[in-house]
């Protein structure tokens, strides 16, 4: 569903020896567009807005040398347990209603306490 945005410390990825991913401050996950713009592939949050059978084929063109049954179980658990999958559906929804130039403007995050 993301892409994960930190800034890396070179300092430690940089020596030898077992690689260590050190994230100094915030861990951000960059969902970008959730809607894709002219004949882009889907991609991110924005396969989950799509039927399941969309999905599935963005998910096998995108990723042709996986199993293709193994991506349909994947995508099914994902479906069926991901909580945040509602979420991005309810927000294309409300993008829809609005009016095309306005739908640049709009900003959606999702802020998940633990």
């Amino acid at each position: 569903m993301t892409l994960v945005g930190v800034k890396i410390d070179n300092l430690v990825t940089r020596q030898s020896g077992l690689y260590c991913f050190k994230i100094q401050g915030e861990l951000h996950h960059l969902t970008g567009a959730l809607l894709s713009h002219g004949n882009q592939t889907p991609m991110y949050a924005q396969i989950y807005i799509l039927d399941t059978a969309k999905q599935l084929n963005v998910r096998r063109a995108n990723n042709n040398n996986l199993d293709p049954v193994v991506m349909d179980n994947l995508q099914t658990m994902l479906v069926d347990n991901h909580p945040y999958i509602g979420h991005y559906r309810h927000a294309y929804e409300l993008i829809r209603k609005k009016p095309v130039e306005e739908q640049e403007e709009i900003t959606i995050r999702l802020h998940v306490n633990l």
